[in-house]
């Protein structure tokens, strides 16, 4: 164990939370003036004329060269606090800081493909993004096949390959196959879909921050055999140390939303929504409140669903469902101001994590 505590009950588990929570906002809050001021000298910030869309490019035009280092302060913050608070025995653990770091490294290629490329503004094709991230997702789900098969062979296989059915209580078996495509859904989904919602300052970020407080907590309480039972949802063996990541790198959304409230002094990128997502969706499989997520996460969903509609109706029929996609921009266009559009949306994602919480291990 590299990790500076060794892992107890679930009063240890909090107290190393808070503490990794702590350190990463901390390391946020001393590291992006830092990096933004880095940023503004090599002119590694946004660009104007982003999209296809004259009006959305006017509306954010004074947006243009806001520093994006966000992610990358995020990422090195919670690397840290995670190295230092949880117990790094745990392949849960490794698990996520790989997906992490991985989807991290991906994005921070696309942003910087998008400043400095040959043809800025467009970065990587959605096909090279797209390949990376479901390596990533069915990676994932092949290490948590094969880690239970180890553990406990074709019982704990079959538990792993289950998913547990939000306030209905019990759960759906899928069987191995289908739970790797699944994994690779998820994973896939949820990065892009958090990727899609970052396009309002502080949007993103504060709807994640309140996903990640409640997988935060499923966490901490799924790596307590007793108090799994006594909230009704499966024990899983590391899962407090799940709960040590997310808490650090919710403590780091914390300090990065300190930057990025409107109007924002720095941007996180795709080197943090790619990553949030991933990690995000990880949390969800590896405590085992996989469709759970898509109620947590009901924000994200509704804004990858906005896209999804509007590609489809535009192909079909050659007209739009919204004035612009995603979700947020349609409500830009209808003329709401940009922090009413991230505050209705953070009562939303809020309203559904209260929901979300009723719903963990049935009623």
């Amino acid at each position: 164990m590299f990790g500076l505590f060794q892992p107890g009950p679930l009063e240890s588990s909090l107290l190393r939370a808070a503490l990794a929570a702590a350190t990463s906002l901390g390391v946020t809050c001393v590291a992006i003036p830092r990096l933004a001021a880095w940023a503004r000298r090599k002119d590694f910030g946004d660009r104007e004329g982003k999209t296809h869309s004259d009006t959305l490019n006017e509306l954010h035009s004074h947006k243009k060269r806001t520093p994006i280092v966000g992610g990358i302060a995020i990422l090195a913050a919670t690397l840290l606090a995670s190295l230092a608070f949880a117990d790094l025995r745990w392949g849960s653990v490794w698990l996520l800081l790989v997906g992490m770091l991985g989807l991290g490294a991906l994005g921070l290629a696309d942003d910087i493909a998008k400043t400095f490329g040959t043809k800025k503004t467009v970065g990587l094709t959605a096909r090279q993004k797209l390949a990376v991230q479901v390596v990533f997702g069915a990676g994932a789900g092949a290490f948590l096949l094969g880690q239970a098969w180890v553990g406990g062979g074709a019982q704990a296989l079959a538990a792993q390959s289950s998913l547990a059915i939000p306030f209905v209580g019990g759960t759906l078996a899928i069987g191995a196959v289908l739970y790797l495509l699944f994994a690779t859904f998820v994973v896939t989904g949820t990065s892009n879909a958090v990727n899609l919602t970052d396009g309002l300052d502080g949007l993103a970020g504060g709807c994640a921050l309140v996903a990640f407080g409640v997988y935060t907590g499923i966490a901490l309480c799924a790596g307590s055999p007793e108090t799994a039972a006594q909230v009704g949802i499966t024990p899983v063996p590391g899962a407090a140390e799940v709960g040590v990541v997310l808490a650090g790198l919710a403590g780091g959304l914390t300090g990065f939303l300190v930057f990025n409230r409107p109007p924002a002094k720095v941007f996180m990128g795709d080197t943090g929504s790619l990553p949030l997502g991933g990690v995000l969706a990880l949390a969800a499989l590896v405590t085992k409140q996989e469709l759970l997520l898509a109620l947590v996460g009901g924000v994200f969903v509704a804004e990858a669903l906005s896209v999804i509609a509007q590609v489809i109706s535009f192909k079909l029929t050659g007209k739009r469902i919204f004035r612009c996609a995603p979700l947020h921009h349609h409500f830009e266009f209808g003329g709401w101001g940009e922090s009413q559009v991230v505050t209705r949306f953070h009562a939303v994602a809020l309203c559904l994590a209260l929901i979300s919480l009723v719903g963990v291990g049935g009623l």
